[in-house]
């Protein structure tokens, strides 16, 4: 990896000193040092490098969730807390969990697909075989789009339905890929549902059908593996003004 030479109480240098401490991937170290380079503070001695500076330097990046991704790393290699921009809600059009499980019935890619509806497992962790016991998978591990098998962002236990389990028992799955699992889902739901579907709305479907199954807010968390339940419902539920109309005709 290319480094270059940096002065003595710069941004660059602290950053180096702080980033070697941690054991982090090439391409997490370099996006830490990119962020460096686009903010223009790499040269910027760091007593100048205030919380008032920085974030003049962030406004002037247009795209929100690129100048999130920026102050997320100047907290990571500076160690100095910036306003951070809240992350928006993905919006996708949903089919049903019953129009999936349709769809995807002969398709090579059902394993994945059914392990991110019905486990709401990310793509990376439905690409190779979890623990399972009774009709509980205890996600702890993902294929990485390296082709590593690193733990799981999130881990924990998933309660999924009796017939997805058993029918997890027989998974077999290999060392495919990412981008061939991702192009695959995508190209089948256009196929059979007409829609443009991105693998990972699977998991939003997910979170949305327990709601509507009537899972209270710690069921939702827990089978999410999230820290806090605002996580799920702020970014994974999609609510439609059907279901708002559909919840206050049963009103009384």
């Amino acid at each position: 990896m290319e480094l270059r030479q940096a002065q003595s109480g710069t941004c660059l240098a602290l950053a180096y000193e702080r980033l070697e401490l941690r054991a982090i991937k090439d391409n997490t170290y370099r996006s830490y040092l990119q962020t460096l380079r686009a903010l223009e503070i790499e040269d910027l001695p760091i007593e100048k490098a205030t919380v008032r500076e920085l974030g003049r330097r962030l406004s002037t990046v247009i795209t929100q969730s690129t100048r999130r991704k920026h102050a997320v790393n100047l907290q990571a290699c500076l160690g100095i807390k910036v306003p951070t921009p809240a992350p928006k809600q993905k919006v996708y059009e949903l089919p049903s969990v019953q129009e999936v499980r349709e769809a995807f019935a002969d398709s090579k890619y059902r394993p994945h697909v059914y392990g991110m509806t019905f486990a709401g497992m990310r793509i990376g962790e439905s690409l190779v075989n979890q623990p399972l016991k009774g009709n509980v998978i205890n996600i702890d591990r993902q294929r990485t789009p390296q082709n590593e098998i690193t733990p799981a962002k999130t881990t924990g236990p998933v309660f999924v339905p009796e017939w997805f389990a058993a029918e997890y028992q027989t998974y077999e799955l290999g060392a495919i890929n990412h981008a061939t699992v991702y192009r695959g889902v995508k190209r089948k739901a256009k196929k059979e549902l007409g829609i443009e579907l991105n693998p990972h709305a699977l998991r939003h479907l997910f979170a949305t059908n327990l709601v509507k199954l009537g899972a209270p807010p710690e069921v939702l968390r827990r089978q999410m593996r999230h820290h806090d339940v605002a996580v799920s419902l702020r970014y994974y539920v999609q609510t439609t003004e059907e279901d708002i109309s559909s919840v206050m005709a049963r009103f009384a």
